[in-house]
């Protein structure tokens, strides 16, 4: 069922329980995520979701109406212009097994491994077999390169599109979404296959994780994506539905991190430009590269921003609520921006040709974040390397696993 105020069936004759604190679209039942108010208009108190109202209202005066899932199965042809490697077909015949014989399956897999290519013949095996199929990521970043990609594989599928403020609808028989927008859904999609399930917010949310089960159907199948896995996914999947790519694609190693110490902060603070931060964006920007440069906090960056700028001449910066940031990643793609600094909000979900990677204040972050950062680089055969530097005032635990991990990959070894 997909959830609409203009659907022909009630779901519930309320959308909200006011006495047990339910909400029946997104399930939330933490009261502080209720909010109740007295209403002129029906004499009495009315109690609706915070958890949920980003997709629109659910209360306990309106019933919550919906539209019953319909199957259709459809020649779900893709054109690929290039030819998979042995590893990325293997994994592909992992992704069809998993559907046909619905069980879910964990596809670990490091970052540029060519992910999205491996699910197509599972997408093309499904709908062939009338199977609804969503591709969800808890990043409206990652959900715009999704589509893109997968539009034009599938150039004559209809693909729906939803994120916050983007709703492009066909029969949600092949839909590309986030994860916040599988609330709409009830027992509908066959086979989930979820990029990124450690991103946040999914990875902490128990509303979001609960909203990819409700919406996948009982006997359905759900594929996990990611690069740093926990033992947490493994459970959820099965110990035998496991399956490794410990190599990028074009067969190149994983860049290593290399460490400089520094205290770019306490420089900031003074008004001036840490050396070696300095010296590192001298020699990335003369060899006529681009670089990302990750800060820890956005006042961090900021304040950081005008000295480079005096230095360098251009830079940007961007932030998940920068209005600007999907234009920002645009021009940054297309060669118009040398120097972007960052939040972790790029840490996934981008590729970018020529690309250098400088990590500042590298110990406030955790390593799986360090790896998804490290990641950015060496994605295109025509640049399989890419340079990452990490500023850091110490070496720290998260740091050395960080190393220890892209070391393990880069040898073929099981890092879960």
């Amino acid at each position: 069922m997909y959830f609409n105020s203009k659907g022909d069936v009630v779901y519930k004759e309320t959308g909200v329980d006011i006495r047990k604190n339910i909400c029946h679209r997104c399930h939330n039942r933490d009261k502080k995520l209720f909010y109740e108010f007295y209403s002129e208009l029906y004499g009495r108190d009315v109690k609706y979701c915070l958890n949920c109202i980003g997709l629109g209202r659910v209360d306990s005066m309106s019933p919550l109406k919906g539209t019953e899932t319909r199957r259709k199965s459809e020649q779900c042809d893709y054109e690929l212009n290039f030819e998979l490697t042995d590893i990325q077909k293997e994994a592909s015949k992992k992704v069809v097994s998993a559907i046909r014989n619905k069980h879910h399956l964990l596809l670990h897999a490091v970052t540029g491994a060519g992910k999205t290519e491996i699910i197509f013949e599972g997408i093309k095996f499904a709908r062939a077999h009338g199977l609804n199929v969503a591709v969800v990521s808890p990043r409206i970043d990652v959900v715009k390169e999704v589509h893109l990609r997968l539009g034009d594989a599938f150039r004559k599928s209809r693909i729906d599109l939803m994120f916050a403020g983007v709703k492009v609808k066909f029969e949600h028989h092949f839909t590309v979404c986030t994860v916040h927008q599988l609330y709409n859904f009830h027992d509908h999609f066959d086979c989930i296959i979820v990029d990124e399930y450690d991103a946040f917010p999914l990875a902490d949310d128990k509303h979001l994780l609960g909203a990819i089960d409700k919406a996948g159907t009982v006997d359905g199948n759900i594929i996990i994506m990611t690069a740093t896995p926990t033992r947490k996914m493994v459970s959820y999947v099965g110990e035998g539905n496991v399956f490794q790519i410990a190599r990028r694609y074009h067969g190149h190693d994983l860049t290593v991190p290399v460490i400089h110490y520094g205290n770019v902060n306490k420089e900031v603070r003074r008004k001036r430009l840490n050396g070696k931060l300095k010296r590192l964006l001298d020699d990335i920007t003369a060899a006529d590269r681009r670089v990302l440069v990750f800060f820890p906090e956005i006042k961090m960056m900021y304040d950081a921003y005008p000295l480079i700028l005096k230095y360098f001449g251009e830079a940007e910066t961007v932030y998940s609520g920068d209005e600007a940031r999907y234009s920002k990643v645009e021009r940054m793609r297309a060669g118009g921006i040398k120097i972007l600094l960052t939040t972790t909000i790029l840490e996934r979900g981008v590729t970018f040709k020529n690309l250098d990677v400088i990590v500042v204040h590298t110990e406030y972050f955790p390593s799986d974040t360090l790896i998804q950062i490290c990641g950015r680089v060496g994605r295109k055969p025509q640049d399989p390397t890419g340079n990452v530097h990490f500023i850091t005032l110490y070496n720290t635990h998260h740091i050395q696993k960080t190393v220890r991990t892209i070391n393990a990959f880069n040898k073929g070894r099981s890092v879960i």
